[in-house]
């Protein structure tokens, strides 16, 4: 027997709504995520992999209970490399929930006049270009991000003489015959690192050899799916095959050395770095390569954007590289790189920092070649911020900003926060959104953030379409609410866009600002020295001393 008491069932259960059950369902799943993921570390023992055959084990029972389940084969490989990232791969670094970083700018106008940031692609592209050519090259005022350094690290790992100091990019040329390229990616495992569009300059150096290349990477690209590259390698004479069948990322396997196409149509689905990094490495294939733009109009804009990055850098390089319409024409040859090329600004970068005065007032002089893109340039124009350019500097002044109008930069992710920035400050404004699954994500982080700030939104979707069919995001006030709790930002620029929007609700609170590392490492400081922002003084070296007597010394004599 025993002495807890009988209760009777007096009804039926209290019906639950389906968001409910769906609140319930990922509670209980991210529960089981986490203690799984315990369980996966000390399976590991330290390591960041599992022996081979748990990981087989544990795929066979996985594939055997989703089929049962009916679930999409390709998403379950997708959902099983996902779980295995999680006790497998080092965290993401994270302030704790009690010492978050608080942005809380100063209420000064802003007095902004220094050195623009320099383009950070075409830094990307002038370090492949020395690395493939072994020439000599000194680039200036580079922005030494995360990725660049991963990108040098791969390149010298397959025979690249690439090193950096202080805000400097340099190649060393050491003197390889003409005729040989200074690259092998024979047999040779090359660690990517983090960051696209390193693996797409790798993958695209490598086409031009018969060979079979390995190429390995962290966390972010052993999630990235390769499969939109299938379309376009084959016409390039190679096959990329992951080594690991049950994801769609790294580590993969290049077989290549087959015939190679003169001409090749990017599809939608085509990222625009991986058209870039053909681009900066066409020169180097039999006849060259033409390259025509995606039908799809969005996909085309992004696309023909990154290729006019590389294009610009050819030319630099006197390789006669130039667009005909819809078609980039890329002729083979061997590049001539200047010993020190000057970048131009980094268009994005740069368009944060002259949003800044519409913020918090003042003014910002970024002094540099500057050329915004086009959609961010038109709804500049269209809130009232247009930038001036004069004496070779960039200038936007403190203006009242237009409100209710549309803005078409944030289809572009990385232009998002600006857009949502701009909109908050404006007091409303029918923001464009991303299309496809980034999209969806970026639309699922903007209202969150909203709702934090507590900025009033059209409707319960916060959703509608412009005259082209786009999904927006309608806002419709600025900040209401004070900042409660502390929030993980999306991306690094998010964590820029947060930057903006601090200026009219400070005490936006973030657990991650070192994300912008893999941006602009030196944002925060340029941020905290506002209202006055100015280039920082070069390290001053001490004074090498020489004595003005020589000093004693014994002299033998002999005689």
């Amino acid at each position: 027997m025993t002495d807890r008491p009988i209760t009777f069932d007096k009804g039926p259960r209290q019906k639950t709504t389906i968001l409910e059950d769906l609140l319930d369902i990922d509670s209980r799943l991210l529960a089981q995520v986490a203690r799984r993921m315990k369980l996966v570390q000390r399976a590991a023992k330290g390591r960041q992999v599992l022996s081979r055959d748990v990981e087989k084990q544990l795929w066979s029972a996985f594939d055997q209970v989703s089929r049962q389940q009916g679930l999409d084969p390709r998403l379950t490989r997708q959902l099983f490399a996902l779980l295995g990232s999680f006790g497998l791969e080092a965290p993401a670094q994270r302030r704790a929930a009690d010492k978050p970083f608080t942005l809380v700018p100063r209420s000064e106008a802003a007095d902004m006049d220094l050195t623009g940031p320099r383009s950070r692609a075409q830094a990307r592209l002038y370090a492949v270009l020395a690395a493939a050519t072994d020439q000599n090259l000194r680039l200036s005022g580079v922005i030494l991000s995360d990725p660049l350094i991963e990108l040098v690290k791969a390149l010298n790992q397959c025979g690249a003489h690439l090193s950096w100091a202080d805000d400097a990019l340099e190649s060393a040329s050491v003197g390889k015959p003409k005729d040989a390229f200074p690259l092998n990616f024979e047999e040779v495992l090359v660690f990517a690192g983090e960051d696209a569009f390193t693996l797409y300059a790798l993958i695209a150096l490598a086409l031009r050899d018969v060979g079979r290349s390995k190429f390995a990477g962290g966390p972010g690209l052993k999630s990235l799916d390769l499969k939109p590259l299938d379309a376009l390698l084959p016409q390039l004479g190679a096959r990329l095959a992951p080594m690991n069948p049950r994801t769609r990322g790294l580590p993969a396997r290049l077989e290549s050395g087959g015939g190679m196409a003169a001409r090749i149509q990017l599809a939608p689905e085509t990222p625009a770095l991986f058209a870039q990094a053909l681009a900066i490495a066409a020169w180097s294939y039999p006849d060259g390569l033409r390259v025509a733009l995606s039908n799809d109009p969005r996909a085309a804009a992004a696309q023909a954007a990154a290729l006019d990055d590389a294009v610009e850098v050819l030319n630099q390089c006197q390789v006669k590289a130039l667009r005909k319409g819809d078609e980039y024409v890329i002729p083979a040859g061997k590049p001539k790189l200047p010993k020190a090329p000057a970048l131009p600004m980094d268009p994005l970068l740069s368009a944060y920092l002259l949003a800044i005065p519409a913020m918090a007032g003042g003014f910002a002089r970024l002094t540099g070649e500057l050329v915004l893109p086009a959609q961010v340039l038109a709804d500049f124009k269209t809130l009232g911020l247009a930038p001036s350019f004069e004496g070779g500097a960039a200038i936007c002044r403190h203006a009242p900003l237009n409100a209710g109008l549309s803005l078409g930069m944030g289809r572009d992710p990385r232009c998002l926060p600006l857009a949502l920035a701009l909109a908050l400050k404006a007091g409303g404004a029918k923001v464009a959104l991303p299309g496809g699954a980034e999209g969806a994500a970026a639309r699922a982080w903007a209202l969150d953030l909203l709702d934090r700030l507590g900025a009033p939104y059209a409707d319960q979707e916060a959703l509608g379409q412009n005259a082209a069919g786009e999904d927006v995001l309608v806002v419709t006030g600025g900040p209401q609410a004070a900042w409660e709790g502390v929030w993980t930002a999306p991306d690094a620029w998010s964590a820029m866009g947060l930057a903006l929007m601090s200026f009219i609700r400070p005490g936006i609170a973030l657990d991650n600002p070192g994300g912008l590392a893999a941006l602009w490492p030196r944002f925060w400081v340029l941020f905290n020295s506002l209202p006055i922002a100015r280039d920082p003084a070069p390290a001053r070296k001490e004074p090498e001393k020489h004595d003005a007597k020589p000093k004693n010394r014994r002299v033998r004599v002999s005689g």
